[in-house]
């Protein structure tokens, strides 16, 4: 089994990946063989080891949301975490901590069902994008969410002509996102439509039955352009509610804008943040947050800083960050500065920032792909004492410790796991510069 949860199956010396299999099931392989490309291969199964639990979902294996759930949970985090456990061990010396799941099932804060014709309300069909697997009930998301993705259900089937088709280019709705808060009782429903659809007489009659049979505290109508497909984002209207909805974590409360990315699983992350919160050491003065967003680790750590200067792309979550501080911590001095972190011209700025002289903690947040090659490069030339790396990949955040591997060491890592029944992991290393002692336990 590979760490993507998928068997592996060599055959005439090709390495070929088998999605919902398990060790010892047999298969017929039909090879083909394309000039300067990959071979593909059709499989056939032939017989199959007896599973030892029955996936609870009967759209397992046909909707693409899901790849384990005919692997016990145990096994699942087994064949997660192996080799990087084998990695760590090999290149640092060291055991990472690991935190298997503590919930298995209905612990996704959001899901994001497409509409078609039908109505067929659902997530991609695995492997393919052009077809949607039709869901009574999904098993990841909240209760909360199932019920109110039925009584959506109920409500559309009067509305035959308002899925957009996407061959035809007819009607208007596109999606449905649910977003349900895991610590407050907050619900969220956002239906997306096309932009032609919005102020014409059947959004106002469709507006009046959503309101009349749909429950969700916060309750918006999206649009954006016809060809895209792109939910919960373009121009809003707020039916019901507002366009964020509250969520708490580590006692913060937090406005999660209905267009934004927040922890999909803020309880199973909530492990790296306990980690975060016993490692910062106690003489820190300057938390650098990189890939900052709208200050979530700003937020939940700034107690134990003097200044925090905060690092992100995107101009409207650095806004909501800098209100959240201001009303957070009005005696802190901060800055939260937009810039391209993946861009050349970042450089100079990282290098001056991470040569200060101050007692200061860096922690960084980068997308799947890892830190990228500018920050690395003034990393390794950096003055920073102590570095927080969390990742949401954690196949790519070891290839960037390898590279810096020179300039810090790694003292602890911990990996969990937010995403049962998929290959998907976090982890937090938590580094200090080589000329800082190995702290104790």
């Amino acid at each position: 089994m590979g760490n993507n949860l998928r068997g592996i199956l060599t055959f005439e010396k090709n390495r070929i990946e088998v999605p919902y299999s398990l060790p010892g099931d047999s298969y017929n392989v039909t090879l083909f063989k394309k000039k300067r490309r990959k071979p593909s291969a059709k499989l056939e199964l032939i017989s199959q080891v007896p599973r030892a639990i029955t996936p609870p979902c009967p759209a397992f294996t046909r909707c693409g949301g899901c790849s384990a759930q005919h692997i016990p949970y145990e096994e699942q985090f087994t064949y997660k975490t192996a080799k990087l456990l084998e990695s760590y061990k090999k290149d640092f010396g060291i055991d990472p901590i690991l935190i298997p799941a503590q919930n298995q099932l209905h612990y996704r804060n959001r899901m994001d069902f497409a509409v078609f014709p039908g109505p067929t309300i659902g997530q991609r069909e695995a492997g393919s994008f052009r077809y949607i697997v039709d869901l009574e009930t999904c098993f990841i998301q909240s209760d909360e969410s199932n019920e109110e993705l039925k009584r959506f259900r109920t409500l559309i089937a009067n509305f035959p002509n308002l899925p957009y088709d996407r061959r035809s280019d007819s009607g208007s709705l596109k999606y449905i996102t649910l977003r349900k808060a895991k610590n407050t009782s907050d619900l969220m429903t956002i239906l997306t439509f096309v932009e032609e659809f919005k102020d014409s007489n059947e959004e106002k009659e469709f507006a009046e039955a959503c309101l009349k049979h749909l429950k969700a505290d916060h309750l918006l109508f999206c649009f954006n352009r016809r060809r895209g497909e792109i939910s919960a984002m373009g121009e809003v209207k707020v039916l019901r509610g507002k366009e964020s909805y509250q969520e708490l974590v580590s006692g913060k409360e937090f406005r999660v804008p209905f267009d934004s990315f927040f922890q999909p699983n803020p309880e199973g992350f909530q492990p790296i943040l306990d980690f975060i919160e016993t490692e910062i050491p106690e003489t820190s003065d300057h938390l650098i947050d990189l890939f900052c967003g709208s200050g979530f680790f700003s937020r939940i750590f700034g107690h134990k800083f003097k200044k925090i200067t905060g690092i992100d792309s995107i101009e409207s979550s650095l806004e909501i960050a800098r209100k959240q501080m201001e009303f957070d911590f009005p005696n802190i001095q901060f800055s939260y500065l937009r810039e391209d972190l993946f861009s050349k011209k970042a450089s100079t700025g990282l290098e001056n920032l991470f040569q200060s002289q101050e007692n200061h903690v860096l922690i960084a947040d980068p997308p799947r792909a890892g830190l990228g090659e500018f920050v690395i490069d003034a990393l390794k030339n950096s003055k920073i004492s102590f570095f927080l790396y969390v990742s949401c990949n954690p196949s790519s955040q070891k290839e960037d410790l390898m590279k810096l591997k020179d300039t810090f060491r790694i003292q602890k890592i911990l990996i969990t796991d937010p995403y049962p029944q998929t290959p998907h992991l976090e982890s937090v290393a938590f580094l200090s510069a080589k000329d800082v002692p190995l702290l104790e336990n």
